[in-house]
């Protein structure tokens, strides 16, 4: 089968910027809008188009040429990519070779700003979490300065949903200017053209989206969905092949892997705005507002309630008996989210009311697991594949990006 030839192009205004990535008769496209000291330099190195199509290339089992100059040690490290996904997934992925018109050395100096960093922004618990820790220096050696933060439409919310990412975007921007940091906007069908298992893939799609500031600045921080010991392979957020998304002169960094989710809560606890305009639910389609009952938000309050935090405005309402009995965790890093909302609690001072129905709520959820874990090693792919068709019929969240 012969190779996937992909090519570049760049068409700019004062405020915005539109790239496409053409092949095959396709184009995948990015549109990115904001103030123009936070717009991405002028295109130079086609990495990104590199990064953007590399697991279309091994679905495929096609090689991957990019018709313009990229970075060395990208390539370098897209090879261990391609080696890691098709030991990981050799179900889904094929090896790859992977070239281009012109392999680039590493040049630092071409970096405009190579200390500051741009942060991927949901809203949600884990980039606020990552975005705060770097503003108040509490990442020690790690620390970041941020120049611009990203949030972007057509990874966890559909492109459909233009007034959801509107509200969503406005929000998230409030939070953003309480930190004098500039929120940029972006719009991409990555998603509906070049990713065909998202959970594998969301990693890469939004690490491309960030390379967009390659030659801007020196780091892309995105904050972590598990912590280092509860880390679920294979995922497509993880600090393993983030690290291989990178080269030498744009750092892909897998950031907050040492804090689970209920210290990342307590965390951005002295950040009201983020609190007042957090962005956790994926299934309330309608506005900026948390639906406050599926089992994110709930698990989300439960987070506040462990470290004795009030719930915030944008998570009001506290979650009854009933709706903890009612939780269900739909994999095993969930059943621990749940064990650490209770680990939690019990530090605080013993466990709390709601405490008892969390027990349960734990117990019967590890035996679920248990239950689906051992029918996948009994009937094998066939229920594995009916399980994943099931959660792609009811909407299964997009995980990674809105957290």
């Amino acid at each position: 089968m012969e190779r996937i030839n992909a090519r570049l192009a760049e068409v700019r205004s004062p405020q915005r910027v539109r790239r496409i990535a053409s092949f095959d008769q396709t184009e995948i496209w990015w549109e990115i809008e904001g103030p123009p000291a936070a717009l991405p330099e002028p295109l130079g190195r086609h990495d990104l188009a590199a990064t953007a199509l590399i697991f279309k290339a091994m679905e495929a089992g096609r090689d991957l040429h990019i018709e313009g100059p990229v970075s060395r040690s990208l390539l370098a490290s897209l090879e261990e990519f391609v080696v890691c996904w098709t030991l990981w997934r050799p179900d889904l992925y094929k090896a790859v070779r992977i070239s281009a018109d012109a392999e680039c050395p590493d040049t630092p100096n071409g970096v405009r700003f190579p200390r500051l960093a741009i942060a991927a922004c949901s809203g949600g618990v884990d980039s606020s979490f990552t975005i705060w820790r770097h503003i108040t220096g509490q990442a020690s050696r790690n620390t970041r300065e941020l120049g611009a933060a990203l949030f972007v439409h057509g990874l966890d919310i559909p492109l459909a949903n233009e007034q959801q990412y509107e509200d969503a975007f406005a929000a998230a921007a409030d939070t953003m200017a309480s930190v004098n940091v500039p929120l940029v906007k972006m719009r991409t069908n990555w998603r509906d053209v070049a990713s065909t298992v998202w959970q594998m893939e969301f990693g890469a799609g939004l690490s491309t989206c960030l390379r967009h500031w390659q030659g801007s600045f020196g780091t892309a921080l995105i904050g972590s969905g598990e912590d280092y010991a509860h880390l679920g392979l294979p995922w497509g957020s993880n600090p393993i092949t983030f690290a291989m998304l990178s080269s030498r002169d744009f750092e892909i960094v897998l950031d907050g892997s040492g804090f689970g989710r209920t210290a990342k809560v307590q965390g951005i606890g002295e950040w009201p705005e983020s609190l007042a305009n957090l962005r956790v639910c994926w299934q309330n389609a309608s506005s900026t507002a948390n639906c406050g009952r599926c089992e994110k938000c709930v698990r989300t309050k439960l987070n506040f309630k462990a470290v004795g935090l009030t719930l915030p405005p944008s998570l009001a309402g506290e979650p009854t008996i009933r709706q903890i009995l009612s939780l269900r965790a739909r994999n095993a890093m969930q059943v621990f989210q749940l064990q650490d909302i209770l680990n939690f609690s019990k530090a605080k001072g013993g466990i709390a009311p709601w405490g008892r129905a969390m027990q349960f709520a734990i117990a019967w959820n590890y035996l679920l697991n248990l239950v689906k874990r051992v029918k996948t090693r009994l009937f094998g792919s066939r229920w594995s594949k009916r399980r994943r068709a099931e959660m792609k019929s009811r909407g299964a969240s997009s995980p990674g990006s809105g957290e």
